[in-house]
């Protein structure tokens, strides 16, 4: 596959192929352009496939014993739940189906007593229970919180987010040796 994207990209950039014979009215310019772009999605596609990434240098998550994250050297601040459900996500790069969160309720509920500003833990217990409740919305609406955040904190955030297709484990797709705790 990416010989066939290898000649493709011969062709052209080859300045002493003949144009084939076609009709007037198609702008080569942006044929070509078109055409060297889908090389590239198919590559980057390819690389992607094959465990490659074609990407820059990631930024290092830091993650202090305060439990305050940094992406690079700017810090995520997001509302305590949602800083848990981070949390939880990066602790488990195999990804999580959201069905089963329940199994990681005494996780959660660690990293919650260490972040909220509640004070007791009946409270805390509650509001765990409540954001694994699978009948309401609580858990992706952390998700999202946390998206929302890393995108507008980092400028190539696809490796940070969380992300899977319905039905799937969701993950965060960063290599976990980008993510040091310290």
């Amino acid at each position: 596959m990416i010989y066939e994207g290898v000649l493709a990209l011969f062709y052209l950039c080859s300045p002493e192929l003949e144009e084939p014979q076609i009709p007037y009215n198609i702008n080569w310019e942006e044929q070509e352009t078109a055409d060297l772009l889908a090389f590239v999605q198919l590559a980057t596609k390819e690389l992607s496939l094959r465990g490659l990434q074609p990407t820059l240098k990631p930024e290092t998550v830091r993650i202090t014993s305060s439990l305050r994250i940094f992406i690079g050297n700017k810090e995520l601040k997001v509302r305590p739940m949602a800083k848990t459900v981070l949390l939880l996500f990066l602790k488990h790069p195999e990804g999580i189906p959201l069905k089963h969160i329940s199994d990681y309720q005494e996780e959660l509920t660690s990293y919650y007593r260490r972040v909220s500003k509640s004070s007791t833990r009946e409270e805390i217990d509650r509001r765990v229970v409540k954001m694994m409740d699978l009948f309401n919305n609580e858990l992706n609406v952390n998700i999202a919180r946390i998206n929302r955040a890393v995108a507008n904190l980092v400028d190539e955030a696809s490796s940070y987010l969380i992300t899977g297709d319905a039905g799937y484990p969701k993950s965060i797709p960063l290599n976990r040796k980008w993510v040091i705790w310290e």
